[in-house]
């Protein structure tokens, strides 16, 4: 999915909120290698995800979306923003897509602690990134436009919402694999952008009891035969009886 993803239909743009978030990233890291490599200041273990014990800082959740790892890495980043985010935004506005940023930031790092303080997953070295927020992103798409055509490789093509719902397959597999922060940032992430989609963690949350509830409910009913009877017992009307 990070090398390469192409989006069929619709005519691709290249939009001004893609061009200013990926302006926005590109300065920041530049900032970041500056930073850690020319001037020798401690980037990396001052604002990055450290472990309980190992030099963690409160604030380290919060600056860690803002750093990047080795070049490579930033660079699929990057390249995964400038197909997938012009493809997003026609389908909401300007405003939803700020407070959908803000709702999977905020909502990842809650799922990431809570994780973490159940003994769910543990902190192996720093964490850092913004891959969480990219694997909302393509929730949002994939289940906003579930049969458009998305070219992995640039290759392959696959119905977006499949690469949806296989990016959360995956990054669940991910989570029970490994029981990383990064596994579980990247399954918030998701979880978050599921959750905005249909309206917030506590409607999603209860729309799912009550489909689980109507399911078991079927099944019970299920169980029931109904019996057209005939005349009625002892009756010359024509009612029918049902058992």
């Amino acid at each position: 999915m990070r090398r390469g993803m192409q989006i069929s239909g619709g005519g691709f743009q290249f939009t001004e909120l893609s061009k200013s978030v990926l302006i926005a990233l590109v300065s920041l890291y530049v900032i970041q290698l500056v930073a850690e490599s020319w001037l020798g200041l401690p980037v990396l273990s001052t604002l990055a995800w450290l472990p309980f014990g190992a030099g963690f800082e409160p604030w380290q959740p919060f600056t860690a979306f803002f750093l990047n790892g080795s070049p490579t890495r930033a660079f699929f980043d990057w390249l995964f923003i400038f197909f997938i985010l012009p493809a997003v935004e026609p389908l909401f506005t300007r405003e939803q897509l700020k407070r959908f940023a803000v709702f999977s930031y905020l909502g990842c790092i809650v799922f990431g602690f809570a994780l973490l303080l159940i003994g769910a997953v543990q902190v192996r070295g720093a964490w850092l990134g913004i891959e969480p927020l990219l694997a909302g992103l393509l929730v949002l798409f994939g289940l906003s436009r579930p049969n458009a055509t998305i070219y992995l490789m640039f290759i392959i093509p696959i119905k977006a919402s499949w690469v949806a719902w296989g990016s959360g397959l995956l990054c669940l597999l991910n989570l029970l694999a490994e029981r990383e922060l990064g596994s579980a940032m990247w399954m918030g992430g998701w979880l978050c952008g599921y959750a905005w989609l249909r309206g917030g963690i506590m409607p999603t949350i209860r729309k799912t009891l009550l489909r689980y509830k109507h399911a078991q409910t079927k099944r019970k009913l299920a169980k029931f035969d109904v019996i057209e009877g005939g005349r009625g017992w002892g009756s010359s009307g024509d009612d029918d009886l049902v058992h």
